[in-house]
C-alpha cells in the first residue's frame, strides 16, 4: 500500500506529500535517537552527524510542504 502511495505521489507530482513522508521518517528518529543514512547513525555515538541528518530531513520537509503555499519556478 505504501509503495502505491509513493508511486502516486511521484506520478501526480505532489511535492507537499514528500514533506509529509520526510516528517514521518524523521519524527520517530528523534525520539529513538537513531537515524539511517546508508548505515545507522546513533545520537549518543555521533551527535553532530545525527543532528545534521535530522535537520536536513526537516529542512527538506519544510521546503516540500511550502509548495502548498508558494509556487517556485
Amino acid at each position: 500500500m505504501a509503495l502505491i502511495g509513493v508511486i502516486l505521489i511521484f506520478i501526480l507530482n505532489w511535492q507537499w506529500a514528500w514533506g509529509i513522508l520526510f516528517l514521518y521518517w524523521v519524527i520517530p528518529d528523534i525520539f529513538r535517537g537513531v537515524t539511517y543514512f546508508i548505515e545507522p547513525v546513533e545520537r549518543e555515538r555521533n551527535p553532530l552527524l545525527f543532528w545534521s541528518i535530522v535537520i536536513s530531513w526537516i529542512i527538506m520537509s519544510l521546503f516540500s510542504l511550502s509548495t502548498l503555499f508558494i509556487t517556485y519556478n
